[in-house]
């Protein structure tokens, strides 16, 4: 039974500076512009008794406005590309969160009354613009009032974020939302007053967009989940590489109980050239787990060649191996070039005595190559030196005096020939 299919959830890039510029921010940073002008305008006109006037007015669209910016950052924070539109609704479904949102935003809000003076109202403002992003950031991830409200925790999150390309970006934009704030709230220049607030509020949806993705990109070390991401992507792309390797592993399984072996062979090669090889390590290791091996020791040979090629001898030493053991003790690599190579390469005793028995029909398996000399001298020296066989190494070197005359320069072959037949006379 074929496994059920896994969606795989394509995950680009987060964008930041673009985000303010989509039609319906565009449409959410003239409104708030134009009603915090307003506000403003009339607390400048009428001073602390025109706040108490618009009271009611600057709560809502406070709570409208910095309910939004939570929206963002949550729904940043977990993957989103895209953001809801802002409305009522939206805000209903995240009410439980924007409850504490609201509890935050009255903590921050509070200090402002505190002072009577310019200079320290303006200290507040900027602070609370610099640590309410995070401070909200703490509420997605924990949803704890008491730990929003906690300066420590604040510090303790921005401990855990990575100091990246991505936070530096973050702190820039907040660096110039904090002047743009400046200026929109500070700095009375008429009319121009609403390009300013437009441009601060702009800002304020750019910083915590910022902000979402930087906790996007730190969900790990934050300890929250997301639910798009490249994580995600590659997990999704991982469990249905493995479903589908199952199902064709299974398929493979089927044939060989059906004593279709050549038809499987045929299917799995046609996979291989199919995913030019790309899924070859991941079968040959459940092949290779079958109670009849078969299907494995063939396929091995292929793929010894392939890690040759890319000259990962671990991994080809152990599929070596293990096609060796699984076909009796005997095996055939299926180019000359491999045999040379990797009687080159083997080191231990265990890899020699592979070599000395591929070796030894060599001359059968690849007739008059050039290198079949050379190659059984190696057989002889790895036959003598590792394995302490010194009969079975006097019958090569015999074989290579009849066989080979052209060996009996090699300096190599008169060293081994003389210890060998010197240790006959001896006996």
């Amino acid at each position: 039974m074929a496994t059920k299919p896994v969606l795989i959830d394509k995950f680009e890039d987060l964008e930041i500076v673009s985000f303010p510029f989509r039609v319906g921010n565009i449409a959410s940073i003239i409104f708030f512009g134009l009603i915090f002008s307003y506000l403003l305008g009339i607390i400048r006109t009428m001073g602390p008794i025109g706040f108490f006037y618009s009271i009611i007015l600057t709560y809502v669209s406070f709570m409208f406005f910095f309910g939004y910016l939570f929206v963002i950052v949550d729904y940043t924070s977990r993957g989103y590309q895209e953001v809801p539109k802002l409305s009522a609704n939206l805000l209903i479904t995240v009410r439980s969160r924007m409850f504490k949102e609201l509890i935050l935003i009255s903590f921050f809000f509070a200090f402002f009354f505190l002072f009577d003076n310019a200079y320290w109202n303006l200290i507040v403002v900027l602070t609370s613009l610099l640590f309410f992003p995070i401070a909200t950031s703490v509420i997605i991830m924990e949803e704890r009032l008491t730990s929003a409200l906690n300066p420590l925790k604040w510090l303790r999150v921005l401990m855990d974020i990575e100091a990246d390309a991505l936070f530096m970006q973050y702190l820039t934009i907040q660096c110039l939302t904090l002047v743009l704030g400046y200026l929109a709230l500070f700095v009375d220049i008429g009319w121009f007053n609403i390009i300013s607030m437009l441009g601060f509020i702009m800002a304020m949806l750019t910083v915590f967009r910022s902000l979402g993705v930087v906790l996007h990109s730190n969900s790990e070390s934050l300890g929250f989940p997301v639910l798009f991401g490249k994580q995600i992507e590659e997990k999704q792309s991982r469990l249905a590489k493995e479903n589908d390797l199952s199902d064709f592993s299974t398929q493979l399984y089927k044939l060989r109980n059906a004593r279709k072996l050549t038809e499987a062979w045929e299917l799995l090669q046609e996979r291989m050239r199919d995913d030019k090889f790309m899924t070859e390590a991941d079968l040959f290791a459940r092949l290779r787990e079958w109670d009849n091996p078969r299907l494995a020791v063939k396929a091995g040979q292929g793929f010894i060649e392939r890690l040759i090629a890319k000259q990962d001898f671990r991994t080809c030493w152990n599929v070596l191996e293990f096609c060796y053991t699984a076909n009796g003790n005997d095996y055939k690599l299926t180019s000359a070039q491999s045999v040379l190579t990797l009687s080159a390469k083997a080191e231990s005793r265990t890899e020699k005595s592979i070599m000395v028995s591929i070796i030894r029909h060599f001359e059968e398996d690849f007739p008059n190559h050039p290198k079949t000399a050379e190659i059984l001298l190696t057989a002889a020296r790895f036959t003598a030196h590792d394995l302490d066989d010194f009969d079975g190494a006097r019958k090569i070197i015999n074989h290579l005096h009849t066989t080979y005359p052209s060996i009996h320069s090699n300096k190599s072959y008169r060293a081994l020939y003389s210890i060998l037949m010197n240790e006959v006379r001896n006996r």
